[in-house]
């Protein structure tokens, strides 16, 4: 049986969810705590995903270790189901589905994400400056203690030097204003939708999977209005109503109790 590795709230762990759902690809659920026990870094996940992040797809000969892989992989498992093939399956797709998915990935939903929070809360700087100059404190230390992980652990140091680079010296309106461009851009490359369809055709792909969960984000953001096209609008309307949406565990809003249950579920997550 495969594990997946991933936390309720977190964007990655949603497309993970989501294509899994659409590929009828059965899992066990390994919840984490990436924001206060911060169980991403600990040694034991490290060895399991060296970048420290969410999702890992963890099984027999299967260890996939960020949301593009497992989307892949879940695009691969559908094509053996006919009943259940993807978009993806088409050859003649394949290039325009795999360019839709290239356009989401350049999106830095972080970014945005905090952007947004940023320019309506600018309180919450201080917080975030402090919590990722003391995660990176955490991590030199582990670089000095542990000379054959210091790469992987440098490498992190500097992801989060650049967060605060991006944060820290450039006001949030205006990151946030560049960041609604680069969506309402990538929205509008989208190919039309006609009615009852997906974006490439009669079958969702792997670019719906992504979407899906962009839409997702925008909608939890207080963004959705960048999704202007009524193709689109419709196109989500009805993306809500399959089965695999609400089986994925997509958030549209901030859910307090499930973050909170979530955290106490990540408790009795082990990585061995």
């Amino acid at each position: 049986m495969l594990e997946l590795f991933h936390a309720a709230p977190s964007y990655y762990s949603m497309v993970a969810r989501l294509a899994l759902a659409e590929a009828g690809v059965p899992y066990v659920s390994r919840l984490m705590d990436i924001h206060l026990a911060k169980q991403q870094l600990s040694p034991a996940y490290r060895a399991l995903n060296p970048h420290m992040t969410v999702p890992t797809l963890r099984g027999p000969g299967v260890l996939l270790t960020d949301s593009a892989q497992i989307l892949s992989f879940a695009a691969q498992q559908a094509a053996r189901r006919p009943q259940q093939a993807w978009a993806d399956a088409d050859a003649s797709r394949v290039a325009a589905i795999q360019q839709a998915v290239a356009g989401h990935y350049a999106i830095s939903i972080e970014t945005l994400t905090f952007g947004k929070l940023l320019a309506t809360r600018p309180w919450f700087q201080s917080v975030m400056v402090r919590m990722l100059s003391g995660i990176n404190a955490k991590l030199e230390r582990e670089a000095s203690q542990h000379g054959d992980q210091a790469a992987v652990l440098q490498a992190k140091v500097r992801q989060n030097q650049a967060r605060l680079a991006v944060f820290g010296g450039r006001p949030a309106a205006e990151v946030l204003a560049e960041q609604r461009d680069q969506v309402s851009s990538y929205l509008a490359s989208l190919p039309p939708v006609v009615a009852s369809g997906w974006l490439f055709g009669a079958c969702i792909s792997s670019a719906d999977v992504v979407v899906a969960v962009l839409c997702s984000r925008l909608a939890m953001a207080g963004e959705l209005g960048l999704l202007s096209r009524a193709d689109l609008q419709s196109w989500w309307q009805r993306y809500q109503q399959r089965p695999a949406f609400s089986a994925a565990d997509l958030w549209l809003r901030f859910q307090r109790r499930r973050f909170l249950q979530s955290l106490l579920e990540a408790r009795h997550t082990s990585f061995s």
